[in-house]
Order: C-alpha cells, then structure tokens, then sequence
C-alpha cells in the first residue's frame, strides 16, 4: 500500500485542550514498575521448591492470557507483518532466554547482586548499538560502560580473588552469576530487536513474546529441572500475585514510557529496583551485602543515571511553536484520522500502518514517540 501524508496546520484554539503528558506522572509510574518487580523478585526466592523456569512459564501464561484481549481488539492478523516475522520469533526466543535465566539469577544470588547486574543492561544497550547499528558512541558513554563494567566485577567480588582474599565459590553462585550476565547481554539484544519491531501493534509484539516464551521455557525446564505440583496453601496465592504483579508491572511500564523520554524512566526502574533489592536482601532474607557489592551497586547506578541523561533528546527552540508529535496505536486511531479530517494535525497512512498526529503549541520544539516494548 502506498504511504498517504498529508500535513493540517494546527491553530493555537485547537491545542489548548490537549492534555499533555506530566513528566512526574512518567516517573511516578517507573517507580512503581520497580516496586512491581522488586516484589516478583521477593516471591521468586521464597518459593524454593518450584524450579525458576516453572515460575517463568506462569509469567509468561499470564502474560498470554492478559494479552488476547487486546490482540483481538485490534482485529489484524496476528502473524503479520509477513517480513518481520522472523525477528518477532527471535525476540520471543531471547526474551523466554532472558526471563529464564533472570529468574536463575535471582534464585541463586542475593536480590542486590543479581539486581546490578542485570539491570545494567541500558549501558551495554549502547555497545550493541554501536556495533549493529553504527549508533555514534561518545566519550560519556564509553566512560559509563568502564564504570559499568568495573561495577559488575566488584558485585562479582572479583577484586577479593586478586587479592587473594578467603571468599569461595560455590556451585550456586557460579550459576547465579553466569546466568545474570548472559541474562544481561540477552535483554541488551532484545532491546534492539524491539526498536527493529516498533512498526508491530504492541499487542501483537507480546502475544507472539509470550507464546513462543511459554513454548521454550517449558523446553528448558524439562532439560535443565522439573515441574513440581504446588504446595497446599499460600503458595497458590503466591502464584496468582506472582502472575498479577508481573503484568502490572510491564503495563505500569510502558505507561511510563508513553508519559516520559525513555532513558528517565529506565533511570527510574533501574535505580528503584536495585535499592528495594539491597533492603529486601537485608530486613527479608537477612543477607547483609558485603563492601564489594555496595562499590558494585553504586557504580552501576552511577552509569545508568549517566547514559540515561546523555540519551535524553535536547530541545531546539523557535519562536512562537512547539512541534509534538505523537505515533498513534490502535487505541488512538479514531482520534488521529477525526484530527487529520478536520485539518488539526498530520495524518500518515503508511505500509507498516504507523499513524501519526502532529500539532503546533506555543513554546519549544520537541517530540514524543508513543511505544510499547
């Protein structure tokens, strides 16, 4: 189908009725994502007889069956695009990869530690980016993977075997630590599959996230553990908010992202989570973290706030109009074409069927982009 663009000038009446988007409410609503997560990390650790791969696949049902709603409303196919296909399965896989070995992660080793990890991932997103994408990488950014991969050897306690420190190993902790940093460089790469998808109705990207998910992970834990049956009482009601907390979690997420750039709000989730890790670890579990892990926490988060603040787009300033522009879903789709109709705003009609609205206010130039991961 050939790409329709047709561009309405909007007048200063017509906007003063748009609602735009509070910045405090985007970071309010990150912060609340991590609170989600941190509590699905304290449930993980406390149920020890269910393999972490059994806990993932009740995620990802959950996520199925919360997602089916949406993907009919949008009433496309799932399997379309016919191109990006084989990227959305790969993005399945790796993201049933991620979630599994996370979940190993956080049962192996303490919250804090597998925490700074893992969440670690923004500043080796730009690795990736400079290297599949050609993505510019400046000295700020090459200072915060330094520090970032500095942070990650002290939280590996690196520094105490150099030193010939008495600090042993076990089996567990061995795992834990491998299965957090190829859970790190799997989210890094899921990352950049979900930029190449954008042009995906978000709810189709987590229909076919989930389902190929629930697929490989039940693969996985057949190889690698076992399924076991549940214990009479609460842990079924573990289970149920173990499944609630990680849909919320993920939609209070993207909210986020919708309400604010993206690089605050992975500051925000990062930066919430790694804390609430640290005083889960110490009043819940009673696992004082040791002076290596405070260096490796810190620095990690130091690098994070960094990169998110270098990637935050600069504001190009002219007289007398602001330029917002907002890429619609299907939610939007009524609004964009009345809008286009009635010459308020740009309206495109394109072969990935991206709708988009512009519109003119008094003040800075700048732009939002609506999306989902």
């Amino acid at each position: 189908m050939r790409s329709k663009k047709g561009v309405f000038r909007l007048n200063r009446t017509a906007t003063e009725n748009i609602k735009r988007p509070s910045i405090f409410r985007g970071l309010i609503l990150a912060m609340m994502s991590g609170v989600c997560y941190s509590f699905v990390a304290v449930i993980l650790k406390q149920m020890k007889n269910l393999h972490p791969g059994q806990l993932a696949m009740y995620r990802f049902i959950a996520t199925f069956v919360m997602s089916m709603p949406e993907t009919v409303k949008t009433r496309q196919n799932p399997l379309d695009p016919r191109k990006l296909r084989i990227l959305m399965g790969l993005r399945g896989i790796l993201g049933g990869l991620n979630i599994f070995l996370n979940f190993i992660a956080f049962r192996y080793l303490g919250l804090g530690e597998a925490s700074v990890i893992i969440f670690s991932a923004p500043v080796f997103v730009t690795i990736f980016a400079r290297i599949f994408f050609k993505e510019p990488c400046n000295l700020l950014q090459s200072i915060t993977v330094i520090l970032t991969v500095i942070g990650i050897l002290f939280t590996a306690k690196l520094p105490s075997r150099l030193s010939e420190a008495s600090i042993v190993y076990s089996r567990e902790k061995i795992y834990g630590l491998l299965a957090a940093t190829i859970s790190l460089f799997c989210i890094s790469t899921l990352t950049l599959l979900t930029r190449k998808v954008r042009p995906v109705h978000p709810s189709i990207l987590t229909f076919h996230f989930s389902w190929v998910g629930i697929l490989e992970i039940a693969i996985l834990t057949a190889v690698f553990g076992n399924f076991q049956l549940l214990q009479c009482g609460i842990q079924s009601i573990y289970i149920l908010m173990f499944a609630l907390l990680s849909y919320t979690g993920l939609t209070l997420f993207v909210m986020a992202i919708q309400c604010e750039y993206a690089g605050p709000v992975v500051t925000m989730r990062a930066a919430m989570e790694i804390g609430l890790a640290f005083l889960w670890q110490i009043f819940i579990f009673h696992d004082l973290p040791d002076t290596y892990g405070i260096i490796g926490a810190v620095l990690v988060v130091v690098s994070v706030i960094l990169i998110s603040l270098g990637s935050i787009p600069i504001k190009e300033s002219t007289p007398n109009e602001e330029c917002v522009s907002k890429t619609c879903g299907e939610i939007d789709r009524v609004e964009c074409k009345a809008a286009a109709t009635e010459g308020k705003g740009v309206y495109r009609d394109t072969e990935t069927d991206d709708l988009s609205l512009t519109w003119n206010v008094s003040g800075d130039r700048r732009r939002r982009a609506w999306w989902k991961t």
